[in-house]
């Protein structure tokens, strides 16, 4: 397994860490999930990098690159946009909408996860 889809299997494992933390009380997870979440925050960051250099050189150029560099910028302007509107006095205060928004977001990162496997992928040597 190329360590792209090791990045890939990684992130989906923090995403259900952090899903598991939040069916609990948020006073009894909020040490555990503000670890979890810079955790996965450095984890998204390096592997974005790395796929992008992969991708660059791979696919330079290529409509392909171009359209899903586009759309990697779009997850993470509103991944930054969540983080920002999500600061821990809220969280506390508004729980439910924010595991709701969570949840959102995992769902929209699952499947551009399985899309990049499908059809990014087999084009780079690294995944």
């Amino acid at each position: 397994m190329g360590r792209l889809r090791s990045d890939h299997d990684e992130l989906r494992a923090a995403m259900q860490r952090f899903a598991a933390l939040m069916t609990q009380r948020h006073d009894t997870t909020d040490a555990a999930m503000f670890r979890e979440r810079l955790a996965f925050s450095q984890l998204l960051q390096r592997h974005r990098a790395d796929e992008d250099a992969q991708m660059q050189a791979a696919l330079p150029g290529a409509p392909l690159a171009d359209a899903l560099n586009e759309d990697m910028q779009a997850i993470m302007r509103d991944y930054s946009a969540h983080i920002g509107s999500w600061p821990p006095a809220r969280i506390a205060d508004e729980w439910d909408a924010y595991r709701c928004a969570v949840l959102s977001l995992q769902r929209r990162l699952r499947i551009r996860l399985a899309w990049e496997e499908r059809e990014l992928h087999p084009h780079l040597p690294g995944a």
